[in-house]
């Protein structure tokens, strides 16, 4: 089921909010205010930075969850309240939960923005996935300094 005018963020765990921005601002600011859909995983680092961000432009943002709200950390849960929608998976606790999350999200998406640092593997994966299902990728190489 791919979602109308949908976009994946997916990025590494370790870029600065700083760092964040100024890519966001760079790359993603040309597909504000067109009624888009901004599919994020909620973790720790760009999808954190990305959800912030988004929701500062008044942009609609869907988080997408492996297990199911209470499931997830406590720093994300007040952003449940903000974004437009939660899909919660409800998957079994596996290793392969997260991936099988990033690839949920691709599937709901037309455009995949992929930020990494080098470091870590899931943006990396999520991003070769998208390709192979013939989604518009871009993939933005992003420092982790300070």
């Amino acid at each position: 089921m791919m979602v109308n005018n949908a976009i994946t963020i997916a990025g590494s765990r370790d870029i600065t909010g700083d760092t964040a921005r100024t890519l966001f601002e760079q790359h993603l600011s040309p597909f504000l205010s067109q009624g888009r859909k901004w599919i994020l995983a909620g973790a720790r680092g760009v999808d954190q930075w990305a959800i912030e961000w988004l929701l500062e432009n008044s942009e609609a943002c869907w988080i997408v969850v492996p297990y199911t709200r209470p499931k997830q950390a406590r720093w994300v849960q007040p952003w449940f309240d903000e974004v437009e929608r939660v899909v919660e998976l409800q998957l079994p606790k596996r290793k392969n939960a997260y991936a099988f999350r990033n690839r949920y999200m691709v599937d709901l998406s037309q455009i995949v923005f992929g930020f990494w640092s080098g470091q870590g593997g899931g943006t990396i994966k999520t991003l070769k996935y998208a390709l192979r299902q013939r989604r518009e990728v871009h993939a933005i190489p992003a420092s982790i300094s300070t």
